[in-house]
């Protein structure tokens, strides 16, 4: 058979004229009139789309005979196919029903062929590995049940079902169109989807879309717990579950915690009323916040379906099935405080996400506290960093930023940070002279960004700081004289702290030497020798002459005591101590010193002797003394020798 011919087998199956007998089910049609395809096909229904579970009825497939089931189906989505129910019987010594499907593409090719022994499930994937059906083409895929003339027994019933199956924690979208003028459902008023997951707590974010870009009324979106197969609760085939049956067909049951079944895509029926939401309006958002009370620790693999259904209007919905609560890691790198205004800013990330991925990695920033801002998509680099600018801004701004990264699921991890922009600013300062001599000044000569700033300078000496202020011209420009109080190494360094739109600045540190005045010192004394008891003057200058000096004499005594006399300078620079009085008689040495102060060195006088004699009398006391006594009895002797040669004369 050539594709031509094919083709048009298709064509007359789609398009041949044949009425249609609603069987209950919305999308669901028995066709009465025989199809003309390149195969034996007997008896056929035409599912209108994979979203309706089909009751196969006991007998209804008779031994021997056969039935298909035709979808419409699209190349390249992944499918569940399943037939399963009653018939499904692996207990022994039991007359079993021996169901055979086979699938056809749209061109009536056979794709496969699935011939389990009676009583046991078809497996229905693309290949014997898959669990799931994708098809190659788009188009009519024809699903033909054989019932087994050879090996089966019976015609039990079951449910045949096709549906699309979705994977968690990815955005889906799907075309939503309400009921037309009749009250009648349109062929995208209805739409199921199936998914699996461990986790008994899903969220189902719906993002319906605003007008005017579409004008769309949800009816209503829920969500099904379908199977729990370690529980009990429906089957596994190929390592899929498989839905609690009845639950199909809306019925519901209550197993331990949670809810199972009540599928269904018409206005009524089962609610599941934590587990479903609606729009009141065009365009409203819907979230499903479902937790089925099934401990966080559960593996199980839990089988759930999700009906949408639309009430007015058209537009596109997207939505996800979202079991990933876990924010991505976001840290940011080199942040920034201190940002002049011609700079552009260097943002930096770090992020990852260990579930579903990393969606983006999107940077805001304002200027005016959020009133307004900038989106930026960060760009990927190497070790999870993402990269982006932020441009100059004026001097007194504020930018705030945030980095916001978003997983697949939709999980977003943030952080914030801010930094201020100002002018750049520059402070330079010079000296008039670096090496100074005690008691001379330096001119700090300086240029500031800012005209009119006030500034500051600190001079310093040994940890001793000396802080002045000198106030800029309108052109930034500035002089200060400073004389420094002590002598040694200083050094200056200037500040300003800046404006609401200019940086602080500071200056280099610069340093300057001030050296101590050498002095010299010299000592006289009004006389070289002395008597015992007499006063001396003692004078003298100081170089370079300099008021209020302090000069300390030294007297050292011949046996070694020394006596210290202050006397203090002139403006001429001489000194004196007046009328010292000399108390002890042999060899004075005299000499003067400058002790030196901040700026001035230390000197001393040479030493100038003085001698101090007793006076001549006190020296020749004894012999004086001495002669005197001799004298006396001489005269004693003459006075007696004289009276006994009286007192002899007169006798």
């Amino acid at each position: 058979m050539n594709k031509r011919y094919a083709e048009m087998l298709i064509f007359m199956v789609l398009f041949s004229s044949f009425s249609l007998l609603n069987d209950g089910n919305v999308g669901v049609k028995d066709v009465t009139a025989v199809p003309v395809v390149p195969y034996k096909v007997g008896n056929w229904t035409y599912i209108g789309k994979p979203i309706f579970p089909i009751k196969v009825a006991e007998n209804q497939i008779r031994v021997g005979e056969n039935w298909t089931y035709v979808c419409s189906l699209r190349a390249g989505v992944k499918y569940h196919v399943y037939f399963f129910g009653d018939w499904v019987d692996d207990t022994p010594l039991v007359d079993k029903t021996d169901y055979d499907i086979y699938v056809y593409n749209p061109f009536g090719k056979l794709e496969s062929m699935h011939t389990e022994s009676a009583g046991l499930p078809e497996h229905l994937g693309t290949t014997v590995y898959d669990p799931f059906f994708i098809p190659e083409y788009t188009g009519n895929y024809s699903f033909l049940i054989k019932n087994d003339g050879k090996e089966s027994k019976g015609a039990k019933g079951g449910t045949f079902m096709v549906i699309e199956h979705l994977e968690c924690n990815q955005w889906y979208e799907v075309h939503m169109q309400g009921k037309n003028a009749l009250n009648e459902p349109t062929v995208d008023t209805y739409w199921a989807y199936e998914f699996t997951t461990t986790s008994g707590r899903v969220e189902v974010p719906v993002i319906v879309p605003d007008p005017p870009e579409s004008y769309l009324d949800m009816y209503e979106v829920q969500l099904y717990l379908m199977a729990n197969p370690l529980s009990g609760i429906g089957e596994m085939l190929n390592g899929m579950p498989l839905p609690w049956e009845p639950g199909l067909y809306g019925s519901a049951t209550t197993a331990g915690s949670a809810t199972y079944g009540g599928f269904r895509l018409t206005g009524e029926g089962f609610i599941h009323a934590n587990a479903s939401d609606s729009c009141e309006n065009y365009g409203q958002d819907m979230l499903i916040e479902y937790s089925s009370g099934i401990s966080a620790s559960n593996t199980n693999m839990l089988l759930y379906h999700l009906a949408l259904i639309a009430e007015e209007g058209e537009g596109t919905v997207r939505f996800m099935f979202k079991t990933d609560f876990e924010a991505p890691t976001l840290e940011l790198q080199s942040v920034v405080n201190r940002v002049c205004s011609d700079e552009e800013v260097t943002i930096t990330a770090v992020a990852s996400d260990d579930g579903v991925g990393l969606e983006s990695v999107t940077l805001y920033y304002t200027t005016d506290n959020w009133v307004t801002w900038n989106t930026v998509e960060m760009a990927s680099a190497a070790d999870n960093k993402f990269v982006a600018f932020i441009p100059s801004q004026l001097g007194g701004k504020t930018v705030k930023y945030k980095v916001v990264a978003t997983d697949v699921a939709g999980n977003c991890a943030v952080k914030e940070a801010s930094y201020v922009v100002k002018n750049r600013s520059s402070l330079y300062i010079a000296l008039s002279n670096t090496v100074l001599t005690g008691g001379d000044g330096v001119k700090v000569n300086g240029w500031v960004s800012k005209g009119l700033a006030n500034v500051t300078l600190d001079f310093v000496i040994q940890n001793i700081h000396v802080v002045k202020n000198v106030f800029a011209d309108a052109d930034g420009s500035f002089v200060y004289e400073f004389t420094p109080n002590a002598a040694g190494t200083w050094s200056v360094s200037a500040s300003w702290p800046g404006t609401q739109e200019w940086w602080d600045a500071y200056s280099e540190l610069l340093s300057f030497v001030v050296r101590k005045v050498p002095t010299s010192i010299t000592c006289n004394i009004n006389r070289v020798s002395a008597i015992l008891g007499e006063t001396i003057d003692i004078s003298g200058y100081v170089a370079p002459a300099e008021r209020n000096l302090m000069v300390t004499i030294r007297l050292t005594q011949p046996d070694g005591t020394v006596i210290t006399r202050t006397a203090y300078t002139s403006s001429d620079g001489s000194y004196e101590v007046s009328g010292f009085q000399l108390n002890v008689k042999g060899q004075w040495q005299i000499m003067a010193s400058l002790e030196g102060d901040a700026f001035h060195q230390s000197s001393s006088s040479s030493s100038v002797s003085l001698t101090v004699s007793d006076h001549w009398y006190n020296e020749y006391r004894l012999y004086i003394i001495a002669a005197g006594g001799v004298a006396g009895i001489a005269i004693v002797g003459v006075f007696f020798f004289t009276r006994s040669k009286e007192e002899a004369e007169e006798e």
